[in-house]
């Protein structure tokens, strides 16, 4: 799958006005995003692929757990005894 933003998966916005096209088309050069911009005034404004790239989510850090460390299901028993 290709990567939100390219050339063959652009972001894809709905919005209403043309200050918001503005932004979008704005935010989209500086990064050198590919985008599509469609006005839809019947439709709620959808900015959200923008806004997946402008915030995107942290990834997730696995936590190493010792076979004597407490086990963290909250037992109160060791890692190997409960859930090892």
């Amino acid at each position: 799958m290709a990567k939100l933003g390219s050339k063959k998966r652009p972001i894809i916005v709905r919005v209403h006005s043309d200050e918001k096209a503005k932004y979008v088309a704005d935010k989209c050069a500086e990064n050198g995003w590919h985008y599509l911009i469609g006005f839809e005034p019947d439709v709620p404004e959808d900015i959200s692929d923008l806004e997946k790239l402008l915030n995107p989510p942290e990834p997730l850090v696995s936590q190493k757990i010792g076979r004597n460390d407490s086990c963290p299901c909250g037992s109160g028993k060791k890692y190997k005894k409960c859930c090892g």
